[in-house]
């Protein structure tokens, strides 16, 4: 009888050390692969956040002015109004200027006359003229200007500027982003451009927008999820959807051009321009309205079939309210994209400069993005300063919309 084979010993030490070693190296193996993808994106957040940086503080500028009005400034108390700040502002300075004190009002009520002087007239709230913080100046298109210098450089060197000032120049810190900015209409001269029409052009595009490519992007997306079956024509409609979600913005603007401006002879309308946006939209609004519904549990759908409820009603009552936190947060976030969009609106023909806002869906107009890259093209530096306060606008607007597309996840999903 041959003896029985003991088994190996096991040391147990042993195989816990290598354990240990192996999870150790994992450890390793996971924060290597972390600090390889967080490097990029710390560096990008920095670029993004010096980027930002310098597009505010190019919004401050200072300059050395030889007004063409009265070159005085007004303390804050003296011209500051909840609601009519412009008025007592001007009214200090056309007295300044010599006018009769009893003109003065029949000149600010007469429409046509008011009209002249807002056109003419900048009323500005400067952090700092001529050594003073916080005064209330005038300035006109006919102010000439002597030398603009950057904030920090200006900063440094402010009391130079003030020293090398001759009679009648005004030396300020001016604010280029103020509330006025965004409720003065556009101007030829720098000093009292405003972004009125390119904001209210902004503000009905992205109306219009959500009004069509809402309802056709949702729509789709149930047809496409709920009730349409494998057949050649949906699967045509998906791959058509997939392959518009990835063509540059460019191409629909030709589009736009070709169909609405040319075929249906529109024009470079708001019309026009908001149907080749929705055309831009359409597919990614799809997408993300697709990726929402897939995410509703098959199983509250077979519970409210199992209750007795046709297709219709499932689809009113339990996917679309299931579904809705991921509908409304790719719809904001598609509508945020056609607030930067310039391409397709630059070969639609809307105008670079359009002195007053819309007033209809006919109407030529521009945008943000568009009257962002007039200014930056102007041979001044004083537009410059216009173009960095639009853009902060810009990005104001769009961080707006994000936080309402965060807001509306939580509330929805919290539901």
């Amino acid at each position: 009888m041959s003896a029985v084979r003991s088994p190996e010993r096991i040391d147990l030490p042993d195989m816990l050390d290598v354990g240990g070693r192996q999870a150790r190296r994992r450890r390793r193996t996971v924060r290597t692969v972390e600090a390889a993808v967080a490097m990029p994106v710390l560096l990008a957040l920095l670029l993004l956040g010096a980027l930002l940086f310098d597009v505010i503080t190019d919004t401050l500028s200072w300059q050395v002015l030889a007004p063409a009005g009265s070159g005085r400034s007004f303390a804050f108390a003296e011209g500051f109004a909840p609601f009519g700040s412009w008025d007592r502002v001007m009214r200090l300075e056309l007295a300044a200027r010599g006018v009769p004190a009893e003109d003065i009002e029949p000149l600010l009520a007469a429409p046509e006359e008011r009209r002249v002087l807002e056109a003419r007239n900048r009323v500005e709230f400067m952090p700092w003229v001529d050594g003073r913080p916080f005064r209330w100046l005038v300035t006109t298109v006919s102010d000439e200007l002597v030398a603009d210098r950057p904030l920090w450089s200006g900063l440094a060197s402010r009391r130079e500027l003030l020293a090398a000032a001759e009679p009648g120049q005004v030396v300020v810190l001016n604010a280029w982003l103020d509330p006025a900015f965004v409720l003065r209409n556009a101007s030829r001269s720098p000093l009292v451009a405003g972004l009125l029409p390119a904001f209210v052009g902004s503000l009905l595009l992205v109306g219009l927008v959500i009004l069509l490519a809402v309802p056709i992007g949702v729509g789709t997306a149930v047809y496409l999820e709920e009730y349409a079956s494998d057949t050649r024509l949906a699967r045509l409609i998906e791959l058509n959807l997939s392959n518009l979600a990835g063509v540059p913005s460019v191409v629909y603007g030709i589009l736009g051009l070709t169909v609405f401006v040319r075929l249906m002879r529109l024009g470079p309308v708001v019309l026009a321009g908001a149907l080749t946006l929705t055309l831009l939209v359409v597919p990614v609004v799809v997408v993300a309205a697709r990726e929402a519904i897939r995410s509703v549990p098959p199983s509250l759908r077979q519970a409210a079939y199992g209750l007795g409820a046709t297709r219709s009603q499932v689809v009113l009552r339990v996917v679309l309210p299931n579904a809705v936190a991921g509908i409304t947060t790719g719809v904001v976030l598609a509508i945020a994209r056609t607030i930067g969009e310039t391409a397709p609106l630059l070969v639609l023909g809307a105008a670079a400069f359009v002195p007053r806002p819309p007033d209809g869906l006919l109407s030529t107009f521009t945008a943000i993005p568009i009257q962002i890259y007039s200014w930056v093209s102007e041979n001044d530096v004083e537009f410059t300063h216009a173009a960095s306060a639009a853009i902060v606008v810009l990005l104001a607007v769009l961080a707006v919309l994000y936080g309402i597309a965060y807001y509306l996840r939580r509330r929805f999903a919290s539901r």
